[in-house]
């Protein structure tokens, strides 16, 4: 990702030009051209909320997905640097995933739109002024005559409420559309239940989880919500945890989190839910007043042939269902859609139904956002055919690049007569229209927003806009003053005055007591207004869709069913411009900032295609071509592409990588509930090949016992993990003996061990950290983290090739068994520098930049290191980095440096690098105790990556504490260190992943 620093840029002699400055209110003059005077304005009057060198921290709301989650912004002198999720929150409870933490990228995305554009005469887009974009707009709808039409992709809220009200008020019509919406299961829901909404789903409290296809830890609905809810329920706790099937052709990473991934035929999911529901009703004593009939026909042995799963593993699911109480069956998302997706989720929503589930973990009431559908949108291109559109607005959506291309929504958009688009990207809808009214970022403005029943988020301004832009409130409100007529009711004299006269009578429906202005400060500070959930209504089958549960047939003639998948990071291609999203490893397939096509090794064999080989695939409505991935965990006759990539505009990070996979799709037209709709295809060679730029080391554990697991049954009773290798009956991993590691430890307390932590190690803290991999599930939302609050580079895809990435943090991945008999398994393991007590690392450095604190870390002194990277080659966890470049002009290009945080050291090359266990919190919160006369309390603060972390698997703290939460987890019997044989002494401890192996 190399990219040459801009002319203007600041380099030492403009620097040396202003040197001179100081105080107040002082001008900087210098004695060398008079031609480059610089000025530096501080602050005059002091604004009550900046404390120089001092956080200041605002409540807001993410806006990076439909889920809404609650956002607390650090700020540092008036610029955002760092998000984190808002405890408040009922959503996310203070944890945030990839998505939401990059946010911070897209405030400073060198890609905005950085002022309002115009198509000139040559037909390019030109800056103007917003006096004049907001003219333009008026004048067009002048002489609109009631044909004008909105494509918003912005979720529930005020904004959303004012652009009906506005449109509506012109004789036109809003859809609102989202390009990974759920509208099989809302209409699935109105068929079955009478009911056309998206529930809320408790996985928490479910005792059993089966997903047909459903992504639910990536992006389906909520994904921070559900991983929270997952993790109770299936992290082990003790007893006995919730089990987890999943159906799919594909091992996604929440297949991967399952205990059982079947690996069906695309379409067949309808099948298996219903004949499980047959069993459920037939074998064990689950009545439902008119199910029985319509599911006479759907037997274990029918769902079998449709499957591909034995009648008897059916049976056996069946029968485990049947026992836990409550249940949950989920399905949907991307990889689940094609013909039969509807069927499918009318099946799913009968199997929770004979199964108890609706009202116990489906929630009916909460009524998640979801959009109008792509239905909607096929009706708008019906009238945009007809010439029924004169003004066309596009806000927050980029249907151009998200629509497939066999659906002809591109030539459909350009017939109308004036394209508008406010979106703050010059993204593929963008570069369509003709006026560009850039809208604020989410951090730069306000607004409001109602994902779902009883849930009212509130956004506000944490700095000042970073480029020459507006709220698409104000613009809809100053157009409306303009243009008059039926637009002059909308006369508010700004969008905040208008967003508080909404929440002015929402406080008057809660009856908040101290009048609005005290109710306003307070929901400010604490990020909305959260109000309990609703109660489950009572709901009742109306069984008015047939229930069919034939595979639909794909279309093509290929010889393999090509599924997409969205990934966590890239979502429905938005994440694709922020540089932490693309370089950060894809949880799955380890790969970073291209696409590629996953292929069955049993496939890749039989076709004589390796890692890297670029082949082309072909449907009837298109071709693309990717490089190969040789990947275990998919069908033999399936392959998949990500989506995300092949973006034809959207910056400088986006742009002409990799090939869009939407381009084989078939369009929604005879099917208008699914966008995205399986197809067949064919794959040939094309003689091309590319290096894959991936992270992933050894993709076995070779007998280490780095990514340890056990049996339930072992967890249950106790065991530590040396011993449940015993009782499962297979060989321990190469450790040493207990007396071997006592003889080790005591002739490491003979030597410098004593006077490096021993002399001191009772009256200092000691930080160390405890990470159970029952509870992670491999999201990395943690490693996000660590890059936002450690000011970490992205090195980009050449370097990434190299080996050169810079991530404190990582995510390994390692396969257990699918060679042979025992099914395929994946296991994640966070790997960071361990600040062994005794560190292989510190004595080696001929400079003594590496070090141990009394307080347990493992201390790197940049200014003293002059890389020779001997403590990397004896780190035995290759968790130390060392910077090759002068990173800060190639990763962040400006404004992409004001993301930086000043609290941690910008790193100069030739340097190691490693956690540090974000010492800077560290010394921050026990800064402050000090000034208040008190100790440290455990919990008051922790790593970015602890915090982040939505299945709360890491936890941090004082090992010296007794009380201590790090002290009671290290404590557990499933505790284990990676490469204990070494005697290093890690900090980290890990806790056994439970797996179960042949057990209900």
């Amino acid at each position: 990702m190399p990219h040459e620093p801009k002319p203007d840029a600041v380099t030492r002699r403009r620097f040396l030009t202003v040197l001179g400055a100081s105080g107040a209110g002082t001008v900087a003059l210098s004695g060398c051209s008079t031609d480059r005077v610089e000025k530096l304005v501080p602050y005059l009057v002091q604004s009550e909320d900046q404390v120089p060198g001092l956080a200041t921290w605002y409540a807001s709301t993410c806006t990076e997905c439909p889920a809404g989650c609650g956002l607390h912004v650090r700020t540092r002198e008036g610029r955002a640097v760092k998000l984190e999720g808002n405890p408040d929150h009922p959503i996310n409870r203070g944890k945030l995933c990839s998505r939401g933490q990059a946010a911070l990228q897209g405030l400073y995305n060198p890609g905005r739109v950085k002022a309002p554009r115009a198509r000139n005469a040559a037909g390019a887009l030109e800056e103007i002024t917003w006096e004049d974009a907001i003219g333009r707009l008026a004048a067009k709808l002048g002489g609109a005559a009631g044909k004008v039409a909105v494509i918003s992709g912005a979720g529930r809220g005020t904004l959303s409420d004012l652009l009906a009200d506005w449109t509506a008020a012109l004789g036109g019509r809003v859809v609102r559309y989202q390009a990974l919406d759920q509208e099989p299961l809302r209409a699935a829901n109105q068929a079955l239940f009478g009911r056309p909404e998206v529930p809320a789903f408790d996985f928490a409290r479910a005792r059993f989880i089966l997903s047909f296809g459903a992504d639910f830890l990536e992006t389906w609905l909520a994904p921070v919500e559900n991983q929270r809810g997952f993790a109770e329920s299936h992290g082990f706790n003790g007893g006995a945890t919730a089990k987890h099937v999943f159906f799919g052709p594909r091992m996604s990473l929440t297949a991967m989190n399952a205990d059982e991934w079947h690996p069906i035929a695309p379409g067949s999911e309808a099948a298996l839910a219903l004949a499980i529901a047959h069993l459920l009703v037939t074998e064990h004593g689950r009545s439902a007043a008119g199910v029985a009939d319509a599911l006479a026909a759907h037997t274990p042995e029918a769902a079998e042939k449709e499957s591909g799963v034995p009648a008897a593993t059916i049976r056996r699911i069946a029968r485990e269902v049947a026992e836990a109480r409550p249940s949950l069956a989920v399905a949907g998302g991307v990889s689940a859609q094609h013909r039969g997706a509807v069927e499918l989720a009318a099946a799913v929503n009968l199997l929770n139904y004979v199964a108890g589930n609706v009202g116990e973990t489906v929630l009916f009431g909460a009524d998640l956002d979801g959009g109008d559908g792509a239905g909607a949108l096929d009706e708008l291109g019906r009238a945009l055919d007809a010439g029924q559109v004169a003004v066309l607005l596009v806000h927050e959506a980029n249907p151009v690049y998200t629509m497939p291309a066999a659906s002809g929504f591109t030539g459909r958009f350009r017939k109308a007569g004036y394209k508008v688009s406010t979106s703050s990207w010059l993204d593929e809808t963008a570069a369509e229209c003709d006026l560009l009214l850039p809208n604020h970022h989410a951090l730069e403005r306000w607004d409001d927003a109602r994902p779902r029943a009883g849930v009212h988020g509130l956004m506000q301004p944490v700095m000042q806009p970073v480029f020459t832009t507006m709220n698409t409130g104000d613009v809809l409100l100053q157009v409306a003053k303009k243009a008059g007529g039926a637009l002059a009711k909308f006369d508010a004299p700004s969008y905040e005055a208008h967003l508080k006269s909404r929440w002015q009578a929402l406080a008057g429906e809660r009856a908040a007591a101290g009048g609005f202005d005290d109710f306003w400060r307070a929901a400010l500070a604490r990020g909305g207004l959260y109000g309990e959930r609703p109660a489950a209504p009572a709901v009742s089958l109306a069984l008015s869709l047939p229930v069919r549960a034939s595979r639909p047939a794909l279309e093509g003639d290929g010889e393999f069913s090509f599924v997409p998948h969205a990934t966590s990071f890239l979502y429905d291609g938005r994440g694709t411009n922020k540089p932490w999203l693309l370089e950060n490893p894809d949880p799955v397939t380890k790969l970073t900032w291209h696409h590629w096509v996953e292929v069955h090794p049993d496939t890749a064999r039989r076709l004589d295609v390796r890692n890297g080989e670029v082949v082309r695939l072909a449907s009837p409505h298109g071709a693309i071509e990717a490089p190969v991935l040789v990947f275990p965990g998919i069908r033999r006759d399936v392959v998949s592409v990500p989506l995300g990539f092949g973006h034809t505009a959207y910056g400088e990070f986006t742009t002409a990588r990799g090939a869009n996979a939407l381009d084989l799709l078939p369009g929604p037209a005879g099917q208008p509930f699914v966008p995205y709709v399986a197809v067949k295809v064919s794959l040939e060679k094309t003689g091309v090949f590319r290096d894959l730029a991936t992270t992933e080391g050894n993709p076995r554990q070779l007998g280490r016992g780095i990514a340890e697991a056990m049996p339930l049954a072992a967890a249950v009773k106790g065991l530590t993990v040396r011993e449940s290798y015993e009782l499962d009956g297979r060989p321990p991993h190469e450790v040493n003996t207990e007396r071997e590691l006592e003889a080790i430890a005591g002739w490491a307390e003979g030597q410098h061990i004593r006077t490096r932590r021993g002399d001191y190690a009772r009256e200092n803290p000691q930080w160390g950290m405890a990470i159970d991999l029952s509870r992670c599930t491999g999201c990395s939302a943690c490693v996000t983290a660590c890059y936002a609050e450690n000011n970490i580079a992205t090195v980009g895809e050449a370097d990434v090739l190299r080996g050169r990435e810079m991530t404190w943090m990582r995510l390994e991945r390692y396969w257990e068994g699918g060679e042979g008999a025992p099914p395929l398994e994946a296991r994640f393991v966070p790997m960071l520098c361990q600040h062994c007590g005794n560190a292989p690392c510190e004595p080696v450095c001929p400079v003594y930049a590496a070090y141990h604190t009394a307080d347990g870390l493992n201390g790197q002194i940049y200014n003293r290191c002059v890389g020779t990277r001997y403590c990397a080659n004896n780190c035995p966890y290759k968790v130390r980095y060392f910077n090759w470049y002068k990173y800060s002009e190639r990763s962040w290009p400006e404004p992409l440096q004001l993301q930086l945080n000043p609290d941690v050291t910008v790193r100069a090359r030739g340097v190691m690098e490693k956690c540090t266990f974000c010492i800077q919190r560290i010394r921050g919160a026990q800064n402050q105790a000090r000034l208040e006369g008190r100790p440290l309390r455990d919990g008051e603060f922790t790593t970015a990556c602890a915090q982040a972390c939505p299945s709360d698997a890491i936890v941090f703290g004082d090992m010296n504490d007794p009380g201590s939460r790090v002290n009671q987890v290290k404590r557990n019997h499933r505790a284990y260190h990676v490469l204990e044989e070494t005697n290093v002494r890690p900090a980290v401890t890990y806790l056994a992943k439970v797996v179960r192996r042949g057990e209900a």
